[in-house]
């Protein structure tokens, strides 16, 4: 059994705007403080760096307001720096991976499936709640990064729950007047959920189209459209890059820690 760890790439480089770094290169610099951390913490044997792709699906169901009350980051170094931090991980023994019509999501949850049906443990990283709905199957672990904790399973259907609440994050309807108790008792009842959404017309509508919108998707593998980089560690070109940007801290007493963490992935 090897150990998988997915790393929400876009979630992990949003964190980083928060970090302690300072300068031109600060979220490029807590980005890899944080995932040598999370390698270092999970152990895993293949590290899977996850990129996002356009929700065509999701934008179609919702009629184009899937996400419509986000507003996008309009400093042009955090652009800058995003793309950077992915030039950078051609240097790491990761896997970069991405589809370009589906969210990081589906991807996270499509190598799940995969690494799972081939007996393999999986360590999810990520802040997202609706990896959730994948800790239905065995050896899957979802880490929270903000939390430093791994979530439990959901105590009820979790596509039910949300299906019925919608996800104000995500600019998805629920029904009205249905909030986290309410969607967790009607969960918890077959027969009453169905009377519920049977009793006002509309309701079963609303419910179905949340749960497509939240429900993960499983990709399929030989689809031409997968983009797929499978790197090896390059030390030296590493080290220079970091040089390069000031990663004093990184390439000084820490650097042989690094060199480390990096050599316990074997694929």
């Amino acid at each position: 059994m090897s150990k998988v760890l997915l790393i929400d790439a876009y979630n992990m480089i949003h964190r980083s705007r928060f970090g302690f770094g300072t300068g031109d290169h600060a979220i490029t610099f807590n980005f890899f403080r944080a995932l040598r951390s999370e390698i270092n913490r999970h152990e895993p044997n293949k590290v899977y760096i996850v990129s996002e792709g356009r929700p065509i699906h999701r934008i179609q169901e919702s009629g184009g307001e899937y996400k419509g009350n986000r507003e996008g980051v309009l400093d042009e170094g955090f652009h800058r720096q995003k793309r950077e931090i992915f030039e950078l991980c051609k240097y790491l023994p990761v896997t970069f991976i991405r589809h370009p019509e589906y969210e990081c999501d589906d991807v996270i949850g499509t190598l799940t499936n995969k690494h799972v049906d081939e007996g393999d443990e999986v360590v999810i990283c990520s802040s997202d709640s609706d990896f959730i709905q994948l800790l239905v199957r065995e050896n899957v672990y979802l880490w929270n990064p903000v939390k430093k904790k791994f979530i439990e399973q959901w105590p009820v259907d979790y596509l039910t729950w949300k299906g019925l609440k919608g996800d104000p994050t995500d600019n998805i309807p629920g029904i009205k007047g249905v909030g986290a108790k309410t969607a967790t008792k009607l969960a918890e009842n077959p027969e009453e959920l169905e009377i519920f959404l049977n009793k006002k017309e509309g309701r079963r509508e609303i419910y179905e189209s949340a749960k497509r919108q939240i429900k993960l998707v499983d990709i399929s593998e030989d689809c031409e459209k997968w983009e797929r980089e499978v790197y090896v560690f390059q030390e030296n070109n590493l080290f220079n890059e970091f040089k390069n940007r000031g990663f004093k801290t990184i390439i000084g007493n820490a650097w042989p820690k690094w060199i480390n963490t990096m050599e316990t992935i074997y694929e």
